[in-house]
């Protein structure tokens, strides 16, 4: 009963265009629409890792038809959904490639911008979070921008809604959810050569306690 209850209010605030892909969400959504924004300066080489279905894809394609854009994901199904939609939008420009996000098949510093959202938290502790920032990291180019999201550990109803996700949302049984904390993840960056030098908190006025932050960082010449 409660997981009928948690899918049917789930739909129900899904953007209805997005309703039924493994990506919908409220959280989710508005992640990707803060992202957009943040995303709207930038030119050149653009990776998406962990792409999914490409929902970011083809808003972030249409946004800037300029772009020469990737996206990897370690999901083929969810790969061949991702090709359906950009080619059904005729968004054929984007480059869809599987690949595990801890090697990632580019050469170095070949990205202006490489962007990870709504990722994360389906990563299993913050080594494997590190091992995929490394990679980011070296196909990143000197004075090129990362872009990251993650829920944040020190929202404790976050925290405690995750740890009953397992009980109303299916998909968490074998995946479950991850938290990071905020100093973590700046420390992690400036271990791999980046410096934040923006940040957003979303849906908290708080801003140590917001359950999801999206910080952009820049790689050092």
């Amino acid at each position: 009963m409660i997981r009928r209850i948690y899918y049917w209010f789930h739909q129900k605030i899904s953007v209805p265009e997005e309703r039924g892909e493994a990506s919908a969400g409220y959280w989710q959504a508005k992640v990707r629409r803060l992202a957009l924004g943040m995303s709207a300066v930038h030119q050149g080489r653009v990776l998406e890792v962990g792409c999914g279905e490409g929902l970011f894809l083809s808003q972030l394609l249409r946004q800037n038809p300029l772009l020469e854009l990737w996206g990897v994901d370690s999901w083929t199904k969810i790969l061949v959904q991702a090709r359906h939609r950009l080619a059904a939008q005729g968004l054929s420009e984007a480059r869809l490639v599987e690949a595990d996000g801890r090697r990632l098949p580019f050469e170095d510093m070949f990205f202006d911008l490489v962007i990870c959202i709504n990722a994360f938290m389906c990563m299993q502790g913050l080594s494997v979070v590190e091992a995929v920032v490394g990679e980011m990291a070296r196909v990143c180019k000197p004075g090129g921008r990362l872009l990251v999201e993650f829920r944040n550990r020190a929202n404790g109803l976050l925290r405690l809604k995750y740890a009953f996700a397992r009980y109303y949302d299916a998909s968490t049984i074998h995946n479950p959810l991850s938290t990071f904390y905020e100093r973590d993840m700046i420390a992690l960056l400036k271990r791999n050569g980046f410096v934040v030098r923006r940040a957003r908190y979303v849906d908290f006025p708080v801003k140590k306690w917001a359950p999801i932050i999206i910080l952009e960082a820049q790689k050092n010449v």
